[in-house]
């Protein structure tokens, strides 16, 4: 039998001989002198009355009663009631933010995914024009009615649904390109800027829509600032389709 001063498994020991296991199987099980076993339960079994002791002193000591003038419980109620307000303006503020983030990145896929669209709009716009009818409906109503479809197939088909409405968004979507147009011309960057434009045009909106290889070779440029510009410009066109409350534009 080893008898080293190894550290012994307390645990062990409680839990075999809370099984009916004798101080001499456990010993032998241990490795370990039967007078280790009795010591380790000893030392177990003090631990245990002295919790018990502590938690019935806890457990008998009088409840204590805390008298407060009116004046204090006013007092704290205030401080409880400002807390409060804090708290909740947090969090009102918090899912304030979160939301506006998600209408932000859902306007700018929506307004990607009008350009990859544009063309098919274009031509069944035109193929449509003598099915039109008169509408109440602006292309702001529409714009917004696509901020609740999460499903890019169903969104083009609900603008397609109606030639009239299709119109309307193609009109808007030019017209806003125009605007971008006038924007960047008269900007105090203006080479950078109609670059920017210049980008998004022929990736999107050109009869012969380029690639973003083709765009870098045309403005001699790397495919990285392409994307950036391309990133740039649709930040500045969504402000325009979308109307600008929700985007940082820069």
């Amino acid at each position: 039998m080893k008898t080293d001063n190894r550290k012994i498994d307390i645990d062990k020991i409680v839990a075999l001989h809370s099984a009916n296991w004798r101080v001499e199987q456990i010993a032998e099980e241990m490795g370990i002198l039967p007078e280790a076993v009795k010591k380790a339960l000893c030392n177990y079994a003090e631990k245990l009355d002295q919790k018990q002791k502590c938690t019935n002193e806890l457990e008998s000591q009088p409840e204590k009663i805390v008298c407060l003038k009116h004046s204090e419980l006013c007092e704290i109620y205030e401080k409880a009631a400002a807390i409060g307000a804090r708290e909740a303006l947090k969090t009102f503020e918090q899912e304030r933010k979160k939301e506006y983030s998600h209408r932000t990145d859902k306007r700018l896929h929506n307004t990607k995914l009008l350009l990859r669209n544009y063309h098919m709009l274009k031509e069944h716009a035109e193929k449509s024009v003598f099915g039109r009818t008169q509408m109440k409906e602006s292309a702001l109503d529409i714009l917004e009615s696509m901020m609740s479809i999460y499903n890019d197939e169903v969104v083009i088909q609900s603008i397609k649904n109606s030639a009239t409405r299709t119109a309307i968004i193609v009109s808007h979507i030019e017209t806003m390109f125009g605007l971008y147009y006038s924007y960047c011309d008269k900007s105090i960057k203006r080479d950078i800027d109609l670059r920017r434009y210049n980008v998004v045009w022929d990736i999107y909106m050109s009869e012969d829509m380029l690639s973003a290889k083709e765009v870098a070779a045309k403005y001699n440029i790397s495919k990285d600032s392409v994307y950036s510009d391309l990133r740039v410009g649709i930040e500045r066109l969504t402000a325009l389709i979308f109307g600008v409350d929700g985007l940082n534009v820069r």
